[in-house]
């Protein structure tokens, strides 16, 4: 005849070996014949909790501290229980009345710390967790169990110096790695700065240390691999977006993107967010290198497998669409430019004078006239006395043409004035706002085409929210034999923030007309096959000229660094 003692080993057994319910079936029979055996009851109670009956588990378990209430694992299971059923607090206290029977028991401490954070007190969670620690200072869940408390609570470099613990007791683990990545990163700046900022704020140690940590855990088979792709793609991308990104640390993470993309099926489904920004990072490498025709290449090799509405859905993915390079693209601008953008009813209402001064040109629709136009109208006529100035509107009032019309006919500063109606409503706010940055190409086409008999001098486009501060009509005769001057963003961010759409001057020649002509068609080709948005106004130019400087018929060009632009001041919006 089988004792008690023996059918109690038969069933933790079983219960090891993880069949359940022939061990609770052991277990019930043994509080029926035995019901003073507390193990039962608890191991019972044990078995209903891993089950997910935790309601019933803190019942058997009762059942298992009346009998012996000074089983410090009765206690304990007790509480884990209990914060199952969402009674943190209640599940603290039999975590602390464990811990008062045994002191030197590390798990309850690991499991006080979980009821501690439960309840929004990660200061005691983490006390807890060294006290863990203090017992068992090797402990790898409890090293990261610290450092993932310490992180959550800001408390970065305490929680680097637990995961870095862990990294010495265990070099290369994956999830440990990308925690590092993720201290690393958070001493960086990076992720609190912005465009003006990032130059002086980011430490690019910390950031290159960061990418680095993502890179090896990215290699690894942990389920946070993952994690680790997506923040070293994802880091790459915000530091080229801020102006931070170094050549040597591009070329290494779009090596890794390579490989990435290299690994992947092209089946035709959606991307993940970590394919994408992958294939983002390896273009924005070959752009680095000067071979925006092979950025093109590469991005439409991988992006032609994937629907439509997945590449609209990611920004990055959206600019690089805009991105045009090979010849053949070009040459059916320039024997079919399309009708849509450059053929809309626009209209000079007043033309510049024939009098060959420089004209400043702002366009933008009536809301951002209305914000900016009286403050940028008075810095022209205080700092750039040799230009005249030129507006154009998109869907103006009445009144607002009224009002223009009046400040033209008072001729301080000499101000032309142009118009265009155009139907714009059923389009996204992100493409509305491409028509109304994109439509003084168009403007300054139409000006240039007049001749200089008909019209003032070169055309210089400018941002409305923008204050001159210096006369670029005067610096005109410094720029020698030039046809087209921009404002350039040198910290390589890529071709839609390369050439930068606040400053393009356009002189009256023949190479700028012909790159203007062909910008114009870009923008208009995009419009016209509902490819357009934020940023094509800024795409245009640069790859145009691109295409160009490797066709050989480059316009002469005249670049400004944008970080030290002498000319303007743009202002915050």
């Amino acid at each position: 005849m089988t004792t008690v003692s023996e059918a109690l080993r038969i069933a933790v057994g079983l219960h090891q070996g993880g069949r359940l319910a022939e061990a609770a079936d052991i277990y019930r029979k043994i509080v029926q014949a035995a019901p003073g055996v507390a193990d039962a009851w608890h191991l019972l109670g044990v078995l209903n909790h891993q089950s997910g009956q935790s309601g019933e588990a803190v019942r058997l378990i009762g059942e298992a501290i009346r009998r012996d209430p000074l089983c410090a694992a009765y206690h304990d299971n007790l509480g884990s229980a209990l914060r199952a059923l969402g009674k943190a607090a209640e599940a603290g206290g039999r975590h602390r009345a464990a811990l008062a029977l045994d002191p030197g028991w590390i798990k309850p401490f690991g499991n006080l710390a979980g009821a501690l954070t439960d309840l929004g007190d990660g200061p005691a969670a983490a006390a807890a967790l060294r006290r863990a620690l203090r017992l068992s200072p090797d402990s790898d869940s409890h090293l990261l169990r610290l450092g993932d408390c310490l992180y959550a609570q800001d408390r970065i470099a305490e929680a680097e110096e637990a995961y870095r613990r862990l990294d010495m007791l265990h070099p290369g683990r994956s999830d440990c790695l990308y925690r590092l990545g993720l201290c690393r990163l958070a001493a960086s700046r990076l992720m609190a700065s912005t465009l003006a900022t990032a130059g002086q704020l980011v430490d690019r140690a910390a950031m290159a240390e960061a990418v680095d940590a993502f890179a090896r855990a990215a290699t690894g088979h942990a389920a946070s691999s993952g994690d680790a792709e997506r923040n070293l793609f994802g880091t790459a991308i915000v530091a080229l977006q801020t102006g931070v990104m170094e050549d040597g640390m591009l070329a290494r993470v779009a090596e890794a993107g390579r490989r990435r993309l290299m690994a992947e099926p092209r089946d035709g489904g959606a991307p993940s967010a970590v394919l994408s920004s992958a294939l983002s990072v390896v273009c924005y490498h070959l752009y680095r290198k000067g071979r925006l025709d092979l950025a093109r290449r590469y991005f439409r090799k991988y992006a032609r497998h994937w629907p439509a509405q997945a590449i609209a859905a990611d920004f990055e993915m959206l600019l690089w669409s805009m991105v045009r390079s090979e010849a053949a693209f070009f040459d059916r601008l320039a024997a079919e430019p399309p009708g849509l953008f450059a053929g809309t009813g626009r209209r000079i209402a007043v033309p510049p004078r024939a009098d060959g001064r420089p004209v400043l040109l702002v366009g933008c629709d009536e809301s951002y006239w209305q914000r900016f136009g009286a403050a940028f109208l008075a810095s022209a006529r205080t700092h750039a006395p040799s230009c005249a100035v030129h507006v154009h509107v998109v869907n103006p009032s009445d009144g607002t043409e009224a009002a223009l019309g009046e400040l033209a006919r008072a001729g301080e500063p000499a101000l032309s004035l142009s118009f265009e109606t155009v139907e714009l409503g059923g389009l996204p706010d992100p493409v509305r706002l491409t028509w109304f940055a994109s439509a003084r190409f168009a403007v300054t086409q139409q000006l240039l085409r007049q001749g200089p008999g008909q019209g003032g001098g070169p055309v210089i486009q400018v941002d409305v929210d923008a204050l001159l501060l210096a006369d670029p009509g005067a610096a005109l005769a410094g720029w020698g034999d030039w046809d087209v001057a921009v404002m350039q963003d040198r910290r390589g961010r890529g071709p839609t923030r390369d050439f930068l759409a606040g400053f393009l001057a356009f002189n009256r020649t023949p190479a700028a007309q012909r790159y203007l002509d062909l910008v114009v068609a870009y923008i208009g080709r995009h419009f016209a096959e509902g490819r357009a948005y934020w940023g094509l106004d800024q795409a245009a130019p640069f790859c145009t000229h691109d295409y160009m400087v490797r066709a050989g018929c480059a316009p002469a060009l005249v670049r400004f660094d944008f970080q030290a632009f002498p000319f303007l001041h743009f202002l915050e919006k």
